[in-house]
């Protein structure tokens, strides 16, 4: 699957490193792992990130943020708690935050519950007595997971949730651990580069399983890329051939999320809806492509649920190009896998004729 939820009933700090070094991160009390990600209806990739700490130096311009901030606020480190004074914080920046947030810490980082599978640490920032910004982060043996960062919206001219982070990095730097790993970017959605404005970081290559140096890093052939061109490439035979079909962005991708888990339904986020002129059957015909395994995959699918419900509104109200289908397809059987889009077009349009 693209995106992977993982319940555990432990969580060594070697076995943290473990996970964050392939690519995968704290949600609640689990760990998970995507590489697709769906903003205001259009598909974007998601690329793990990581910074070196072993010869770290921080530029002249995070030291000045640093330095400023340092000595105008108090700052405390010490083991995380979840407490009245940092929730109602948290309820004060989640009202100004521009997305979608849990509706408390305790849900945000226990999944509502009482334990903590997570060697949690907190960063407090106050100004006098009063707490203006926080963050918690994971500890492993040789890894910092940086998981969430609040800060007051008055104090927004601070850079409070930068400056968090720059703590959080400090901490491991005073703490010879190796690795800091502050989440995922979205190329194409400016959002989340200022996890790269921390220094040199690295970005995971799913393809060979390996950490690149960003200015390394291939940028122009993601799996979004791949998906999208390999699927055109067969909508654009099946047109030729006047056989109906639709390029949809699937958001039920991700339904193990939400509790779908045990079902054996379609995990790509972009499929090439495929309508049979002479088939009477009820079933669904839909093509995917898989990036990992290079390959066209037709199944046959039928329909579980409809989860428009699940969806924020923001998805559902900003789709560009291409609609979306939100019935979750459960795979009946696979009718044919190749790594050609043009042999694939024809095994779809004997598929008609055959019916």
């Amino acid at each position: 699957m693209f995106t992977e939820k993982l319940y555990l009933d432990h969580l060594p700090p070697a076995l943290l490193d473990h996970y964050l070094a392939k690519g995968w991160y704290r949600m609640g009390q689990s760990m998970f792992t995507c590489r697709f990600l769906m903003f205001q209806g259009q598909l974007f990739p998601a690329v793990w990130v990581r910074l070196p700490l072993s010869e770290y130096i921080y530029s002249k311009r995070l030291r000045k943020l640093f330095s400023r901030n340092a000595s105008q606020f108090q700052v405390v480190t010490r083991p995380g708690k979840i407490n009245m004074e940092k929730e109602r914080l948290y309820q004060k920046y989640r009202k100004n935050f521009s997305g979608r947030l849990a509706p408390s810490l305790k849900v945000s980082l226990l999944d509502d519950g009482n334990i903590n599978l997570f060697n949690t640490y907190e960063t407090c920032i106050y100004d006098g007595p009063e707490l203006i910004g926080f963050s918690f982060y994971d500890l492993g043996k040789d890894s910092i997971a940086s998981i969430l960062g609040v800060y007051h919206p008055d104090y927004k001219k601070y850079s409070l949730g930068f400056f968090t982070m720059l703590l959080e990095i400090s901490f491991g730097l005073e703490n010879g651990f190796g690795y800091y790993y502050p989440g995922y970017i979205v190329p194409g959605y400016s959002k989340f580069d200022y996890k790269t404005r921390i220094g040199k970081v690295e970005c995971f290559d799913e393809r060979s399983q390996l950490w690149v140096p960003k200015p390394d890093f291939s940028f122009q052939n993601l799996p979004t890329q791949r998906m999208e061109h390999s699927l055109k490439e067969v909508k654009g035979y099946l047109d030729e051939l006047a056989i109906q079909n639709t390029l949809v962005l699937y958001p039920p991708y991700e339904a193990n999320l939400i509790g779908y888990w045990i079902l054996d339904y379609l995990e790509y986020p972009m499929l090439l809806e495929c309508f049979i002129a002479n088939s009477t059957a009820p079933k669904r015909t839909v093509l995917a492509y898989d990036t990992i395994r290079e390959s066209f995959l037709l199944y046959q699918c039928s329909v579980y649920d409809d989860l428009s419900d699940f969806f924020h509104s923001s998805l559902l109200d900003n789709v560009t190009d291409m609609p979306l289908q939100l019935e979750l397809l459960i795979k009946e059987d696979l009718i044919a896998e190749s790594a050609s889009g043009k042999e694939m077009a024809h095994i779809i349009a004997n598929l008609g004729e055959n019916d």
